[in-house]
């Protein structure tokens, strides 16, 4: 269940490295189907309510990797990056 809605951006500002979801790109390279990799940032309420821990967890589960950061403004940005469908999957299921 994805009770939070995603919409897809452009991050300009630099991005620093938090967490690095799943094993690695590496793990989810080594399929053979195409990649694609989806910056986004996410409005609402979605700080102080483990969102971060909830992206991870279902990154997890369905086998895409990326990172996910707090922003000053009060947002939530991110990459999710893996196998075409998986992260289509990831975006699926977080609304976009």
């Amino acid at each position: 269940m994805c009770p939070l809605p995603l919409a897809a951006a452009t991050v300009a500002a630099p991005r620093a490295l938090l967490r690095l979801l799943n094993r690695g790109l590496a793990a989810a390279m080594s399929t053979a189907g195409p990649l694609k990799s989806v910056d986004y940032e996410v409005f609402g309420r979605v700080q102080g309510v483990c969102f971060r821990m909830y992206t991870e967890d279902e990154a997890r589960k369905i086998g895409v990797v990326g990172w996910v950061k707090n922003t000053s403004k009060g947002t939530v940005t991110g990459q999710v990056q893996g196998p075409e469908d998986k992260v289509n999957s990831m975006l699926e299921c977080s609304g976009l």
